[in-house]
Order: C-alpha cells, then structure tokens, then sequence
C-alpha cells in the first residue's frame, strides 16, 4: 500500500523499531522508532520525555514526508 501511495504522489513515512527490514523492502522513508513492542512509545521513559519521544517521532515523520528521496532513507529520532 505504501509504495502505490508513493507512486501516486502521496509521500508516506514508516515508524518501526526494525529499520533494515523496512530499508530491504524499499520503504522510502524511515523512522527508527522505539523497541519492537513499542515502535511508537517507550513505557519505561518518565512520562514526560515519554511526550517527549513520542512528540519527536512525530516531528520526525512530518520531515520526512516533507523531504524529497530517491531511496530508503532512514530518519533517526534521538532521545538526547
């Protein structure tokens, strides 16, 4: 589904906490996110930079819809 929304125009981004197999599948955009059971979140962060992380994914995923590829990029989201 996401390569014939690419192929249409519409950029898509994936968040996954495994980013090679999404780069070995040809998914444009990448977003490296948490642990495996939480791609979107980290329950083991203080609630606050839980927000925090998860704002950021976020952040992260519109550049990256916003930003022009001709590959599968990995967009990295730090905790720092």
């Amino acid at each position: 589904m996401q390569k014939e929304a690419e192929r249409v125009g519409i950029p898509t981004a994936l968040i996954t906490a495994i980013p090679s197999v999404a780069k070995s599948v040809g998914v444009s955009r990448i977003i490296t996110g948490g642990g495996i059971p939480y791609p979107v979140g980290n329950p083991s962060l203080p609630r606050e930079r839980e927000i925090e992380f998860r704002r950021r994914l976020v952040e992260k995923a519109l550049e990256a819809i916003s930003t022009a590829v001709t590959g599968p990029t990995v967009f990295d989201v730090s905790l720092a």
